[in-house]
């Protein structure tokens, strides 16, 4: 049975817009794995450590077939065939891709936390999350209420870039 989950993208070094597509492509080519819905690109400062460039970011909501760790074991994998080094903790990246959340499904394990632990603070994974699931409620508030008690609409601002193919 086939499991939906969000996960979110992100990239600050090397031709950003063109590592989204490919991991995206990536992605698509997993085996078990199928996206569903994708959401707009956006341009976004950095979180945590701020001293670096400009972000891309955006969410997906996939289908999967397998557990939630070996679908945590695939992103690691195409993070690090696309450059991924964890040198700098919130540091820059080639691509970062981060498994957010899972209906039904919760994790605190030293290899996966799910629901993301930092994902309902953070507006650079709000903003997009929103264009892929609106109505998407966590713990008794909607998401469009929690972007605006973040203001993270300040904070994220849509690209024009389209993905592979769609623009």
């Amino acid at each position: 049975m086939n499991q939906k989950y969000i996960i979110s993208l992100g990239s600050n070094q090397g031709n950003s817009l063109a590592i989204l597509r490919q991991a995206a492509a990536t992605l698509e080519a997993a085996e078990g794995l199928h996206i569903e819905k994708k959401s707009a690109i956006y341009e976004t400062l950095p979180w945590g450590k701020t001293d670096q460039p400009v972000f891309l970011n955006a969410v997906m909501e996939i289908s999967w077939e397998g557990p939630a760790d070996a679908l945590m074991a695939l992103l690691l994998s195409v993070e690090k065939e696309f450059g991924r080094t964890r040198d700098v903790h919130w540091g820059p990246r080639t691509l970062d891709l981060d498994l957010i959340y899972s209906d039904g499904i919760q994790s605190d394990t030293p290899f996966l936390h799910l629901p993301h632990p930092y994902f309902w603070e953070r507006p650079f994974v709000l903003v997009p999350m929103a264009d892929v699931c609106p109505d998407f409620m966590y713990q008794g508030t909607s998401i469009l209420s929690r972007i605006w008690t973040l203001h993270g609409e300040k904070e994220v601002k849509r690209t024009a870039y389209g993905w592979e193919g769609e623009e």
